[in-house]
């Protein structure tokens, strides 16, 4: 389960691709982060054994800067989005990423060498929306988990 929020932590991080400076390959960017976070999990002693600070951390400084939590947060609300005034929505997306912070940090944390597979873009070169598939192989699991990043 700590595998899947870890995973569905990182599904936004193709939402903001408009604005990346140089063009990256959707597929290669989620497989680039994710291999740079994993990496840093298990080089860190201190989130292996709980410190959910110093994994909000790196949330904030390798993953946060992908993702769009105005978007996301109006994705999660559907039509009540537009109830909400400018000001309630900019608080509302600045306690979203509050939440989903808490909530992966504590997932960086129970990581434990799962291994991910993607699949093949399947994409034309004037995609502007993509979805990249993967899975992650949890061991004890015969039953790997399909993460989709959008």
């Amino acid at each position: 389960m700590a595998m899947k929020i870890l995973f569905y932590a990182l599904f936004a991080l193709l939402i903001p691709l408009a604005h990346a400076q140089q063009p990256v390959a959707p597929d290669a960017l989620v497989k680039s982060i994710t291999e740079e976070v994993v990496a840093i999990l298990k080089q860190d002693k201190d989130i292996q054994a709980g410190d959910t600070k110093k994994a909000a951390d790196l949330i904030e400084t390798k993953i946060v800067p992908h993702f769009n939590f105005i978007r996301m947060t109006r994705i999660a609300m559907g039509r009540n989005w537009r109830l909400a005034s400018p000001e309630q929505q900019k608080v509302l997306a600045d306690e979203f990423k509050t939440l989903l912070v808490r909530t992966y940090s504590t997932a960086l944390s129970n990581y434990r060498d799962q291994q991910i597979d993607y699949r093949p873009l399947r994409a034309k070169p004037e995609d502007t929306e993509v979805t990249v598939r993967s899975e992650v192989k949890q061991s004890g699991s015969s039953q790997p988990v399909a993460i989709d990043y959008e």
